[in-house]
């Protein structure tokens, strides 16, 4: 499926932030910088993180299907283009 999905699980010490993405086929726990569960002491907190992982993820460099932009682009369109800009009229 292709679906994106985020919540929070209640565990004993306190809330992990859970992330599913459309590429993964199980929801995995935001990680901690050491690569551990980052476990959140609020259900709030928790899900303020799922909102920003998300948002970061939508915001990213990702523009389609394993397509990444990259300097390569720009400095494509300097060396043929040489700054010359385009007209596109719309009718």
């Amino acid at each position: 499926m292709n679906c994106f999905a985020g919540f929070t699980r209640e565990t004993p010490t306190g809330f992990l932030a859970m992330l599913r993405f459309a590429e993964d086929g199980q929801a995995e726990p935001v990680l901690a910088p050491g690569g551990k569960p980052m476990v959140y002491p609020t259900e709030v907190e928790a899900w303020r993180a799922v909102t920003a992982s998300l948002l970061r993820y939508f915001n990213g460099r990702m523009r389609r299907e394993g397509v990444v932009i990259t300097s390569a682009r720009v400095e494509a369109n300097r060396i043929f283009r040489k700054g010359r800009v385009i007209q596109v009229e719309s009718r």
